[in-house]
């Protein structure tokens, strides 16, 4: 985590585990899970610890490209990096131009959508090209998407597809 001052933290890297960890508390009611141990970064040494996060996580975990952008626009959002872009260098400077490109195109897709979103990281990759392709093109289809998805029941995840191996 790194301290964002006033009170609030940002999450560097554990997202699958809080959430893992949240979901087994809100099921059990268990106090074991209501609890994850975190350190605490400063904002100076937030960039690098960020980085090693991603280079862990493109090693150990398939990442979708959801999870890629979101890293990348969390990132830029918490001052890391200048912006999106830089954020996409800093922490993708292995990969090849287009997948960086590829990257930031999902980071925005979080950036507009993010929130309404209910399973994002079981977007294929061709889909959320094609979604951010049209939210580009058409200025009220983020709106009218964000609206929807609001009134739409939960849906469940295709098996195979949750954040944790989907794409």
């Amino acid at each position: 985590m790194v301290d964002l001052g006033g009170g609030r933290y940002g999450l560097i890297s554990g997202a699958r585990r809080l959430a893992a960890l949240s979901d087994l508390h809100a099921e059990t009611g268990e106090s074991r899970f209501a609890e994850i141990q975190c350190l605490i970064r400063s904002p100076e040494g937030a960039a690098g610890a960020y980085l090693a996060m991603v280079e862990e996580n493109e090693i150990r975990a398939d990442l979708s490209f959801y999870e890629r952008g979101r890293l990348v626009a969390e990132a830029a959002r918490m001052g890391l990096f200048e912006d999106p872009a830089a954020a996409a260098r800093g922490l993708f400077a292995n990969a090849p131009a287009a997948r960086r490109s590829k990257i930031l195109t999902f980071a925005g897709l979080h950036e507009t959508l993010g929130a309404v979103l209910r399973f994002p990281a079981a977007i294929p990759e061709r889909l959320g090209l094609a979604l951010a392709a049209a939210l580009k093109s058409d200025p009220g289809l983020a709106g009218r998407l964000a609206e929807r998805c609001a009134k739409a029941p939960p849906p469940m995840p295709r098996p195979n597809a949750g954040p944790w191996n989907g794409r």
